[in-house]
């Protein structure tokens, strides 16, 4: 299991405990923290995979331009390519050098 998928696991179970223990009128501060917390980590990782768009190994094809901006990976740098008529951003993986 990655961690991601157990993360999420980990979200859903609080979010059922929460469940759980409102549906037996426990105290609703308990409730109310576990709840928060499921949502909280489970959202956050669904949420991550939208928001974070994937490194490519290739260039993204015709009408990119390759910008300045770069990051350094441990292995790789990361060149920013920039599509003018969308204004769309995409992430490719260079070798060092």
């Amino acid at each position: 299991m990655t961690l991601r998928r157990a993360v999420i696991a980990l979200g859903i179970a609080l979010l059922a405990l929460a469940a759980a223990l409102a549906e037996t009128g426990a105290r609703k501060g308990g409730v109310v923290v576990l709840l928060t917390d499921g949502v909280v980590l489970a959202g956050g990782v669904i949420f991550e995979r939208y928001r974070y768009k994937p490194v490519l190994d290739q260039p993204p094809g015709p009408g990119w331009i390759a910008t300045a901006e770069r990051s350094v990976e441990a292995d790789h740098v990361i060149t920013v390519w920039f599509n003018p008529q969308t204004g769309e951003r995409s992430y490719v993986r260079t070798p060092p050098g």
